[in-house]
């Protein structure tokens, strides 16, 4: 066994990769380093995952086709009438205009504005906008036709299935609350829409946030209505329960919305860049 006297061990070494031992020991700032990363990586994968469970939960409500949340309505609605003006389908058998991608459209537009109203976006708000939407267009087969993760009843008469339709709609705010947490607990930034909320709350004062957030999902219900959206006893049950759900969960993960803090892009660049620069000392 090779002995290295203590005072040697003692001294910082970097990673030159000219002699075999300096991959034997590391620096404590090296550890520090490491730690740092992996600090970041399971962040971004955390983010992941909870955007996949959430948009999981939006597909159950879809098959379902008793109804969904409002913004869900629009992303609906939005599809249907694009898809049903422009009518182009894919070489595999898809509508161009998918649930999924008229959810990535709003948005990228909501985005847009929040960017033009100076508000903070985090790495987490644009994975959302392009994760989300494609999740559940593979979920629910609109991908990849005839692969598909969950039962299809959209298109079917109110009465068919009507009891596995309404366990399947009950059942989606499981996923979509815990799925929520998870992500928001990555810290690496909130949606565009709760970002559309942040900037109506600093510009109407006076208002207060509940009632902005019903201003903002009640267009939103309009809107995609108008527009073809399904609108029915599901959208009744996942608005009066997604909050109560979403709170119990949020109390067994101990997790305090009020004290959350999201990460902007300059702000986990800047993170990232230190991290490199101590490396490297």
């Amino acid at each position: 066994m090779i002995h290295i006297p203590a005072a040697k061990v003692k001294k910082k070494f970097r990673l030159t990769g000219e002699n075999p031992c300096d991959m034997m020991i590391f620096s404590p700032d090296f550890h520090l380093w490491r730690r740092f990363m992996k600090k970041i990586v399971l962040k971004f994968i955390r983010l992941l995952i909870g955007l996949a469970i959430m948009s999981f939960g939006s597909a159950m409500a879809l098959v379902a086709d008793l109804g969904m949340e409002p913004w869900d309505v629009l992303n609906d609605g939005m599809a249907k009438f694009l898809q049903g003006h422009i009518g182009i389908t894919l070489p595999n058998g898809a509508d161009l205009v998918t649930f999924g991608r008229a959810n990535i459209t709003i948005g990228l537009i909501i985005l847009l504005i929040d960017v033009l109203c100076k508000e903070k976006v985090g790495f987490g708000t644009f994975i959302n906008i392009l994760i989300c939407g494609n999740i559940v267009d593979f979920c629910t087969g609109d991908m990849f036709p005839g692969l598909a993760l969950l039962p299809d009843y959209r298109g079917l008469p109110l009465t068919v299935s009507l009891v596995s339709r309404l366990i399947l709609c009950v059942l989606s705010l499981l996923p979509a609350a815990f799925g929520m947490y998870v992500y928001m607990s990555a810290r690496l930034g909130s949606g565009p829409r709760d970002g559309l909320m942040v900037v109506l709350t600093k510009r109407l004062k006076k208002w207060p946030v509940g009632g902005i957030r019903v201003l903002l999902e009640g267009c939103a219900l309009m809107l995609g209505w108008i527009l073809g959206g399904r609108v029915g006893i599901g959208t009744i049950i996942l608005v009066l329960l997604s909050g109560p759900v979403m709170q119990v969960i949020f109390k067994l993960a101990s997790f305090d919305v009020r004290q959350l803090r999201h990460e902007t892009i300059p702000e986990t660049v800047a993170a990232i860049r230190a991290a490199l620069a101590k490396e490297n000392t």
